[in-house]
């Protein structure tokens, strides 16, 4: 069974970042977040676009520029996207980041779980050892 540890990023593009921007910048992030991240972990991107970037390209093209991402880097398991009004303040960052924790901690949970109950399973339909017989010699022999 493959370990590893599941990372959620939150991805905050600043005023700066336009349309045109927005591939480089996102590649950037996810090849940061990839080359950060050992081998077996995963990443969830939560990426909060304003009106003004999800608007900016056409559905098909941010679809496109996605899913290369979560090809490229094997790191990266899903994007997340939420629209806002305008990026982040550091106050509604810490808040995303709360929300995050505690997504993790539920999943890490139902994940112990869904472990505990294969192994029940698995110590359920494991077949009997067959039996052996052995015949000890004393060491005077």
């Amino acid at each position: 069974m493959a370990w590893g540890q599941i990372h959620i990023a939150i991805l905050n593009p600043g005023v700066e970042i336009t349309p045109l921007r927005l591939r480089g910048w996102l590649q950037r992030e996810a090849a940061a977040i990839d080359n950060r991240a050992n081998p077996g972990d995963g990443a969830i991107l939560r990426l909060f676009l304003t009106k003004k970037l999800r608007y900016g390209l056409p559905a098909r093209k941010l679809d496109a520029i996605l899913q290369a991402l979560t090809e490229r880097y094997p790191a990266i398991l899903r994007i997340e996207t939420q629209l806002v009004e305008a990026p982040l303040t550091p106050e509604q960052m810490e808040e995303q980041t709360r929300i995050a924790n505690v997504h993790l901690e539920k999943f890490r949970k139902r994940a112990e779980e869904y472990a505990q109950r294969k192994q029940a399973e698995a110590l359920e339909n494991a077949r009997p050892a067959p039996i052996q017989w052995h015949t000890l010699k004393s060491a005077l022999d």
